[in-house]
């Protein structure tokens, strides 16, 4: 169950490839490097397409996980396998956009294993000891705040236009990144949650007594096991050598001692939330609760977008199809 859960998170996309494109440059990107004391080395890459002309910049955070931007999977059959952490193409997206993508603290832009599937290479690939010292909210808030400083003076920005996309634990980083940068004219929240995260695994066990999976008794059980896991979590903030899920205490307090709702609230640029009705990784009932927290304050910078039977993933439960190239299309025309 705990393996399932990190997997969900950080598969988006996947390709069989006859060529091995290995280096950023081989994928239409610019590689930067920003180097901080605290932060330590921040890896970044801005499409090279058109990077003299004048374009809005638009910021890509992914989902939570250890793994590359891209990673190689090369299989016993001679076949290989290339998986994105990104789900947008933003090759066709730097015709209009400066793209820009983060690596993760010590975290290469490309990797590969000798595996045959996406499970085996997430079991087998493990964090650096830089990403279980650095990785929080704070370190891709702050990383992705200086990139954004950087390229505001390296590049032509039309209109000082600044867009940042996340896709669910970047979707929780961008309305805490939106208050620390003022330069920030957009968000896009993609299923990324608007709760203390903690909070949608105490929704989940009642939501499975409410279904007859589980006894009320038994959820009850669950949770108050769960306070107490989540209690020695907030007692170790810093603890970087204790694990709950495959992360570190330390991110888990990071991301959870920050609410994105309140963030949110802070906001007056415009706003989108896309939410799934059948996402189990970012339920969507904290999410409806930011709509009505927004209604009622009469903030009217939200745009609430909502894919009734898709996933985490997009997967329509319902008619049997995938919908994430619709949804996709729905974010670049909303930001358009």
């Amino acid at each position: 169950m705990k393996k399932i859960f990190i997997i969900s998170l950080i598969v988006f996309l996947t390709s069989n490839i006859f060529a091995q494109y290995l280096t950023p440059d081989e994928y239409g990107l610019k590689h930067y490097c920003i180097k901080d004391k605290k932060l330590g080395k921040v890896n970044f890459y801005v499409t090279k397409n058109g990077i003299e002309k004048e374009k809005p910049l638009l910021i890509l955070l992914d989902g939570s996980s250890n793994l590359p931007i891209y990673s190689l999977l090369k299989k016993d059959n001679g076949n290989s396998t290339i998986i994105s952490t990104i789900p947008f193409n933003y090759r066709k997206l730097s015709e209009k956009f400066h793209v820009v993508l983060i690596s993760k603290p010590g975290t290469p832009f490309l990797d590969s294993l000798q595996v045959n599937s996406f499970e085996q290479f997430a079991e087998k690939y493990k964090p650096s000891k830089e990403y279980n010292e650095k990785l929080s909210l704070e370190w891709r808030v702050n990383s992705a705040n200086k990139v954004i400083k950087y390229l505001l003076k390296k590049l032509k920005i039309k209109n000082k236009e600044v867009i940042v996309i996340g896709y669910s634990e970047g979707g929780q980083v961008v309305p805490k990144l939106a208050t620390k940068n003022k330069r920030i004219t957009k968000i896009v929240s993609i299923v990324g949650g608007g709760l203390n995260q903690f909070y949608d695994f105490i929704i989940a066990e009642r939501l499975k007594a409410e279904k007859g999976i589980i006894t009320n008794e038994q959820a009850q059980n669950n949770i108050d096991s769960l306070y107490l896991k989540l209690k020695e979590i907030y007692d170790n903030p810093d603890a970087t050598d204790k694990f709950w899920l495959g992360h570190t205490y330390k991110r888990w307090n990071s991301f959870n001692k920050d609410i994105p709702l309140e963030n949110m609230l802070k906001l007056d640029i415009p706003i989108l939330i896309i939410a799934s009705g059948k996402d189990e990784n970012s339920p969507i009932l904290g999410l409806d609760y930011v709509k009505l927290e927004f209604t009622r304050k009469g903030k009217r910078n939200l745009t609430y977008k909502v894919y009734p039977n898709c996933d985490h993933w997009f997967n329509d439960q319902k008619m049997k199809a995938n919908k994430m190239d619709e949804m996709i299309d729905y974010v670049i025309k909303w930001i358009e």
